[in-house]
């Protein structure tokens, strides 16, 4: 069987399901590493079956969620042609398109699945195609993660009142990470990358805090612990949301599952921090957990502000 028959064959077997009713509007289809592994076909070949329930209008990639069935009234009227599957060099191709199709990816899949090959398979071009616009994956990564940011802004804050304003900043990197979890792995903390989109953002932090009267040292250690903390909390996200696609198992149903030894380990009088944890049945929300930092790394951002005698 054929590449193009064999993809357009498990896209039917899909698409039946969806018209059946049998997955429902607003459910997960199965990803491209589910179709790799219950098909046994290749990673492309996968792309192109996604990529074929998308051109029909059944489907629809969800930043965080992955792809899901459309809702039925959002589908386009009649069927659209399936893709061809042919790799041919489509006029007007742009580095947007390139851009927003390899984020797509990496909202359905995760970055490691991002190749200039998948998005090339995705978008029906030649891989070559894609460099006459984006000279290696390295590049399209940093192009992904600046054009997430497109479009956020800071709201308007006084300069005066600092701590709305590092507040304001990191919320924003905060959300912008969970609706694209995979671009706090792009960020460097040691290798300032220049981002168009993401620039001014961070101009916001650094200017507060010169406003504030710190000097050069202060302001890049507390810009990148500030930045630091929201990257690390994305990145636990990121890696709770990639265990529980590849197990199957959320975060509650493992605690339940890992209850019993959970307990035996509490019960002994050598762990009685653990103890008291679990006797006081902490909920674990990392929105929760995130704030937390936040609030305590601005109260040392206070301190030293107050050590130091700056005006408030």
């Amino acid at each position: 069987m054929t590449d193009q028959a064999l993809y357009l064959r498990i896209a039917d077997e899909i698409a039946d399901d969806i018209r059946s009713g049998r997955l429902a509007e607003g459910r997960p289809v199965p990803s491209t590493r589910r179709i790799v592994r219950d098909w046994g076909v290749a990673m492309a070949t996968a792309t192109k079956v996604i990529g074929a329930l998308r051109a029909e209008g059944l489907v629809e990639t969800i930043p965080g969620s992955g792809t899901i069935v459309r809702r039925r009234d959002e589908r386009p009227a009649g069927t659209a042609p399936r893709v061809t599957g042919e790799r041919s060099r489509r006029a007007g191709l742009t580095q947007r398109e390139i851009v927003e199709a390899a984020v797509r990816i990496a909202d359905a899949e995760g970055l490691p699945f991002v190749t200039m090959r998948r998005v090339a398979v995705s978008l029906g071009v030649s891989t070559m195609a894609l460099y006459r616009h984006v000279p290696n994956r390295s590049d399209l990564t940093l192009r992904m993660a600046d054009h997430v940011f497109a479009g956020a802004q800071v709201p308007e804050i006084p300069m005066a009142a600092w701590r709305r304003r590092l507040e304001a900043v990191s919320r924003l990197f905060w959300t912008v990470f969970g609706r694209h979890p995979w671009a706090a792995e792009v960020f460097s903390l040691s290798r300032p990358q220049l981002m168009p989109n993401v620039l001014p953002i961070a101009e916001w932090s650094l200017s507060t805090l010169r406003a504030m009267g710190f000097d050069a040292h202060d302001i890049v250690c507390a810009h990148i612990n500030l930045f630091g903390h929201v990257r690390s909390m994305a990145l636990v996200r990121l890696v709770e949301s990639q265990a529980e696609e590849d197990t199957g198992v959320s975060a509650d149903d493992w605690m339940r599952l890992q209850g019993g030894g959970l307990r035996r380990w509490a019960s002994s009088a050598d762990h009685p921090g653990l103890g008291y944890i679990v006797r006081e049945q902490f909920d674990f929300d990392l929105d929760v957990v995130f704030e937390y930092g936040l609030q305590r790394m601005l109260d040392g951002i206070d301190a030293r502000r107050r050590a130091l005698g700056l005006p408030d």
